[in-house]
């Protein structure tokens, strides 16, 4: 009996060692658990950020920028984000657009006590693939104040209800070409210099793009050879002459000819001829522009239209054509 007595004591004792081990098992966990890695009980400690996977970003204008901040001391930290020096954000996560151009991102974690740390990151924000976009084309883009230029191989202005230089409103402009040109006149008043220009749609939107330089300087000439010689035209030579025309701009030169540039070409009479003719054609002979009697400084300009340039990447390239005229040269701006 005393015998069966001590086993039964000894086991009660054990059940009670092993309930003080759960006992004890269960309030480490109450502190520290797998779901709350981070937590630190004091207020006092110092903050830190436990991201260890943050990195510079780009993201279009219409998705939202997304992140999540681990902190410590979690219960006494709080973060704040600021975008370029402002606060936009609080909290430790972020989910929201963010404006257009490239940002500095800084990520701040404070405690209770005031103590700080931070992360900084780039965000680049680049437009969405239907956003208002302008011409890059530099001559285009030089225009004295209160004069007019118009900027072509723009993208989706039709719903374009402001343009703004150097935070200035331009009063007069106009969308043309279904949206693939835009025609202004630059502010009066603006002084020599680069000035932002701003694209604004119906819900005040506003869509960086790039600078226009406005200046009373004149415009440096930014012309690129393409040709130069002294090559005499007429149409009324044999389709075997040479001279029948010319055709010594190669098709990869005229590939790469963008909308909206200004072909000139330069010429010298043939004095004894009985008249002075130049149209430019496809190699096709389809007309691109109308005859063209020369005048004053015998040089034939022709501002590129998408239409010519199909024409021309369908029909072999281009051509001078017309009589009593030598080609000098010819540029592309």
């Amino acid at each position: 009996m005393k015998q069966y007595k001590g086993k039964v004591l000894k086991a009660m004792m054990m059940l009670l060692a092993v309930g003080f081990a759960l006992a004890g098992t269960s309030t480490l966990s109450s502190c520290s658990s797998d779901d709350e890695p981070y937590f630190t009980a004091s207020e006092d400690d110092n903050p830190r950020i436990l991201n260890t996977d943050l990195a510079d970003s780009k993201i279009d204008r219409k998705t939202n920028y997304k992140l999540e901040i681990k902190v410590t001391p979690a219960h006494y930290t709080t973060v704040t984000w600021l975008l370029d020096g402002k606060q936009i954000a609080e909290g430790n996560t972020i989910d929201q657009t963010l404006p257009l151009g490239d940002h500095e991102l800084k990520i701040v974690a404070t405690t209770t006590k005031g103590k700080t740390t931070s992360r900084t990151l780039k965000v680049t924000v680049i437009p969405a693939a239907d956003d208002p976009a302008l011409g890059t084309n530099a001559s285009e883009l030089w225009v004295a104040p209160g004069a007019e230029t118009t900027i072509h191989n723009c993208k989706n202005l039709g719903t374009v209800t402001k343009v703004m230089v150097g935070g200035k409103e331009v009063v007069a402009f106009e969308v043309l070409e279904e949206g693939t040109a835009l025609k202004l006149t630059t502010p009066t008043g603006l002084e020599n210099g680069d000035y932002d220009i701003t694209l604004v749609d119906g819900s005040g939107v506003q869509f960086p793009c790039g600078t226009i330089k406005v200046t009373t300087e004149p415009r440096p000439s930014m012309e690129n050879t393409l040709w130069e010689g002294h090559h005499y035209v007429s149409w009324d030579l044999g389709d075997d002459d040479p001279n029948k025309k010319f055709n010594l701009i190669t098709k990869d030169q005229v590939a790469k000819w963008k909308e909206g540039q200004i072909l000139r070409v330069y010429c010298s009479m043939k004095d004894d001829d009985a008249y002075h003719q130049i149209k430019l054609a496809t190699d096709w002979w389809t007309d691109l522009t109308s005859p063209y009697e020369f005048g004053e400084g015998n040089v034939m300009k022709f501002e590129l239209t998408q239409d010519a340039l199909d024409k021309m990447a369908a029909e072999d390239g281009f051509i001078c054509v017309g009589h009593g005229y030598y080609v000098d040269k010819v540029t592309i701006e």
